[in-house]
């Protein structure tokens, strides 16, 4: 069996996606992709990474394989395990990446089945995976040419990509600043930090700005882009399968990942959760195989069987697998 699946998958940012390229000063920027426009201009458009929805999935894979072993929640997890679980391994150095064996590689993949589709880095050899997570790209004005038809017609009128940013600011508040908590300090402290508001006075009076420098307050104004909540992305991803349970291990990923998936910082205040709207699969068997609609939800209750049953029946050889790796 040698079977391409894809997904077209229509996301909706449920709030705000703080997706963080690069920082200037205090401000940060989006993550953003460059474009080739119609008309031969280029344009800078929001995207969420592919990394970050592919460790999604990593980490959704994950958690589905500690569950259905019965470990989900329990301390016995080694270092390497879990890097290897999580985050694909490292080069570590000890193994011998010049003669393991293939047999040895495939073993792993029969004891977790992800790996095979993610790949990793196992007894300091790199493997690659079969799965492709492509950037999730904001659908608007200048991406209306990149996305699939159907995803264009679902979005309705469209807007340019400024329109979906707006501008968040926040200020980190200096506890020694409210009397109520100053209160609170010890004696020392309370005569150290009278003794900075005192240096502080003085400077400004004298104009000594290495005085005030030294006496400032440690507020710390910052602000940051974001996508608007509602606004719509496009995703793409796709796993090469070579087994019905490597189909079912695939699904178990997306569906997992999407039922609670967040992407990009600020998660703690809310940001970054975003939600499958519509999804297309694009079986591609045959170069004359149609897309084929598929709802998300309706796959979520027969998803993950196949895949359970065979970790469970392989709990014994995992649990010594996870002690032992070398990743």
């Amino acid at each position: 069996m040698h079977q391409i699946i894809e997904y077209e998958i229509l996301l909706e940012a449920a709030t705000p996606i703080a997706h963080h390229r690069e920082s200037l000063g205090n401000h940060a920027l989006l993550e953003r992709r460059k474009v080739r426009l119609p008309d031969g201009s280029w344009a800078q458009v929001p995207a969420v990474s592919g990394d970050s929805l592919r460790h999604g999935l990593r980490e959704s894979a994950a958690y589905a394989f500690l569950d259905a072993l019965g470990m989900l929640g329990n301390e016995g997890l080694t270092e390497a395990a879990l890097r290897l679980l999580f985050n694909g391994g490292m080069v570590t150095g000890r193994g011998d990446a010049s003669t393991i064996k293939l047999d040895d590689y495939h073993a792993l993949c029969d004891v977790f089945p992800p790996l095979a589709l993610l790949g990793g880095c196992v007894s300091s050899r790199i493997v690659p995976g079969r799965l492709v997570s492509e950037d999730a790209l904001l659908i608007c004005e200048e991406t209306a040419h990149l996305v699939p038809a159907w995803m264009r017609e679902r979005a309705g009128t469209l807007d340019g990509s400024r329109a979906h940013i707006e501008s968040h600011q926040r200020v980190r508040m200096d506890p020694m600043l409210d009397p109520a908590k100053a209160a609170m300090l010890t004696a020392p402290d309370a005569r150290r930090l009278a003794g900075k508001r005192r240096k502080s006075e003085a400077a400004h009076e004298t104009d000594d700005a290495i005085a005030r420098e030294d006496a400032k307050s440690t507020m710390l104004p910052r602000s940051f882009e974001a996508v608007a909540a509602g606004s719509l992305l496009a995703w793409r991803v796709l796993a090469v399968c070579r087994s019905d349970l490597e189909v079912d291990t695939f699904q178990t990923m997306v569906c997992g990942f999407l039922s609670a998936a967040r992407v990009g910082g600020k998660r703690g205040t809310g940001f970054g959760h975003i939600r499958p709207v519509a999804a297309n699969a694009v079986p591609l068997r045959r170069p004359s195989d149609s897309v084929q609609p598929v709802d998300m939800a309706a796959l979520a209750p027969s998803v993950g069987e196949a895949f359970r049953a065979h970790v469970r029946e392989r709990a014994d050889k995992a649990r010594a697998w996870i002690s032992g790796v070398d990743a």
